[in-house]
């Protein structure tokens, strides 16, 4: 159990299983996939808009282990964070 789905069950009066499972029967995801690609996406904005380096970017998108976001982020947009971001450059030229 991670600290915000403890917080989320809370706040909507559910024991954490309870909450878990109505959040995947509800949204076909789990609450900790749906938090981590809300995190990506916001490291990739930060990434097309900010010259911040991507170890950075991982700390203010809310990861804390930056292999984690790596690997996260790789699962997610099929490509490392520095590649999207060069692509991305490269695009706008």
């Amino acid at each position: 159990m991670s600290f915000w789905e403890g917080k989320v069950a809370e706040m909507s009066s559910m024991t954490v299983p309870s909450f878990c499972r109505f959040f995947k029967k509800v949204t076909n995801k789990t609450f900790t996939r749906l938090v981590n690609e809300y995190r990506i996406v916001h490291a990739c904005k930060l990434l097309a808009e900010k010259p911040m380096s991507v170890a950075n970017i991982s700390y203010e998108s809310g990861f804390h282990n930056f292999s984690h976001f790596n690997k996260l982020f790789k699962a997610f947009a099929g490509k490392s964070a520095l590649q999207y971001r060069k692509e991305l450059h490269t695009m706008i030229k």
